[in-house]
């Protein structure tokens, strides 16, 4: 996982890919967290959370939100937001999930995005990790790769994104994406996200040993490669990603 830190820096320096301001698409994912979970005021854990968008998002209609996140950059930049937006029931964690924990439950921890990062040995290190995090009657909510997407559609697509390309690959053996990004003026510096792929079936198996159980699931959405446009709803066998609900055995 040498590669997490370089990575995500990188998409923040070139691009600011993580220090922007809370937008339609973070308050989307905050109500995707609300319709897949209980009704009411909750403790959320969010793993991973970049900027601190989605987490805010989640904070500013009436839950407490705790967010890790590894970027020094990253973690400060939400620090800044909440201080901007006034955000008073959040706290921002900078370290590593592997190795922060915490005193208290949650009712709802989430981890978007990034998920696979590592072997199935780390997700499941990870998970038993969460499971312990989470209250008897909470529920964990993860977006996981869907591996029908990343090996077929995407697979050889590359984008152009002004200074930079970014380019999709797929190691079959090891089933991961493989997003390569890199500057136009440097092309001999490529950097790479490597993240493990699931099928939902694959992923119930993931499980077994951590404590938590399949619960349900809900699709992402995809990309229209010929128009390079977003469709928010797709059906589970065309989404890019999926939504998993994970509770306690």
């Amino acid at each position: 996982m040498d590669w997490v830190e370089e990575f995500y820096g990188a998409q923040n320096n070139w691009f600011g890919v993580y220090l922007g301001d809370v937008d339609e698409s973070h308050q989307e994912r905050a109500q995707l967290v609300e319709d897949m979970s209980r009704e009411g005021h909750k403790s959320i854990l969010e793993l991973g959370a970049g900027g601190g968008q989605t987490a805010i998002a989640m904070a500013q209609i009436g839950n407490n939100v705790t967010m890790v996140e590894l970027l020094e950059d990253s973690a400060s930049h939400a620090l800044k937001l909440v201080e901007q937006l006034d955000v008073k029931n959040m706290e921002v964690v900078h370290g590593d999930f592997y190795k922060v924990d915490f005193d208290k439950r949650f009712d709802v921890i989430c981890y978007f995005d990034s998920f696979g990062i590592g072997t199935d040995e780390d997700q499941q290190r990870l998970l038993k990790r969460i499971e312990k995090w989470l209250k008897p009657d909470g529920c964990v909510i993860i977006e996981v790769g869907a591996t029908w997407y990343w090996s077929g559609v995407a697979k050889g697509k590359e984008m152009d994104l002004g200074d930079c390309i970014r380019r999709y690959e797929f190691d079959a053996i090891g089933c991961r994406l493989i997003d390569k990004w890199w500057l136009k003026e440097k092309p001999d510096y490529v950097v790479n996200q490597s993240l493990r792929c699931y099928t939902p079936a694959d992923f119930q198996m993931l499980l077994k040993g951590t404590g938590l159980k399949f619960d349900r699931l809900q699709p992402g959405g995809k990309v229209d490669y010929d128009l390079m446009e977003f469709d928010k709803v797709a059906p589970l066998d065309e989404a890019m990603t999926y939504y998993a609900r994970v509770i306690k055995l």
